[in-house]
């Protein structure tokens, strides 16, 4: 089987995007797995590679290769030209969330072509992405709009976890608005498929978190267990779903293994990512579920504190291309 093609974008240029790229990319192991493609900016990679003093050499193409993929060796179709003049990392201006986007938008055209089997992405710069004019509150939520994808979810995939979030980038207070029945059956629909798709588990067994402490308390301490999250189980259950809950996400993260799930459903951003970055800050990474395509990322942000002082971790990066290029593989066998 031919080792499959994997679109890597270089996220934030002012962040760590490109060091860990560079880094991940000079090493054996993705390529023993894949054939990755990088959709970024040539200047600043130049740039990054001289700055590290890495033997690599940066070989930009307009169309996707079949051959010639090696460690220290990285095709780079180009996309934007950025001033490295007007570049200060941890300050992204308009033009680097401008630059952001399009990594994107020519990334998810070629993987949607065919022409490339999944997609990994780096940290990017919401801020910057919206003061460009895409207005999205996050990856996950831009990559829906490009596929047109009705429900999307994001799973994080650690080594005791699979956590999937029904609410992600929002604000506290915002959050119950957005616990409805519909969509948490909606999340726990993708979690099945998921896990069906990419994980070949014919029925996964799925926890349900609430939202409120203690479920709850019968309605003391909130409605939401009651009036959205039972009934969205309910009608799981009945669609043939093994589904379980709502469990009291305060006391269900228990590292003796007491439960046994092969997913997790929770109710918004922290509740989900606390525990499973707690125990897999360096491995967890995320897996977009809901697209027409595998997409995978890193579990963490653009790291300014750390910018440019070469001395950021590409491991969590490997482990997101080599699980895309993995679940690339079980999908086709799917």
């Amino acid at each position: 089987m031919t080792l499959p093609k994997i679109a890597m974008t270089m996220g934030d240029p002012t962040g760590i995007g490109p060091e860990i790229i560079v880094k991940a990319l000079s090493m054996q192991e993705p390529f023993q797995a894949c054939r990755p493609i990088v959709f970024g900016d040539r200047e600043v990679l130049l740039q990054t590679i001289n700055r590290l003093s890495l033997p690599i050499t940066l070989k930009p193409v307009d169309e996707i290769p079949e051959e010639g993929y090696l460690p220290q060796k990285i095709f780079l179709l180009p996309v934007g030209q950025l001033k490295l003049t007007s570049l200060r990392f941890g300050q992204p201006d308009r033009a680097c969330g401008e630059a952001m986007g399009k990594y994107v938008e020519e990334a998810v055209k070629r993987v949607r072509s065919g022409r490339l089997d999944a997609l990994t992405t780096c940290p990017i710069n919401k801020q910057a992405m919206n003061a460009a004019g895409y207005l999205f509150p996050g990856h996950t939520e831009f990559l829906a709009h490009l596929t047109q994808a009705s429900s999307v979810a994001m799973m994080f995939l650690g080594s005791r976890w699979k956590i999937v979030l029904v609410t992600t980038h929002l604000p506290l207070k915002e959050v119950s608005k957005w616990i409805t029945a519909d969509r948490i059956l909606s999340t726990l629909r993708l979690t099945d498929e998921g896990m069906k798709t990419y994980f070949g588990i014919p029925h996964p067994k799925m926890a349900v978190l609430g939202l409120n402490p203690h479920c709850g308390e019968e309605g003391l301490l909130g409605e939401e267990e009651k009036r959205e999250i039972l009934p969205a189980i309910a009608q799981a259950k009945s669609l043939g779903m093994d589904v379980e809950g709502p469990f009291p996400a305060d006391s269900f993260f228990d590292l003796s293994g007491r439960y046994a799930f092969d997913a997790i459903v929770s109710m918004y951003h922290d509740q989900g990512l606390i525990p499973i970055k707690m125990v897999d800050f360096k491995e967890a990474i995320n897996l977009t579920l809901g697209l027409p395509f595998i997409r995978t990322s890193v579990d963490h942000g653009t790291a300014y504190d750390i910018a440019g002082k070469g001395v950021a971790d590409p491991n969590n990066l490997v482990k997101a291309i080599l699980t895309a290029a993995n679940l690339s593989k079980l999908k086709r066998n799917y």
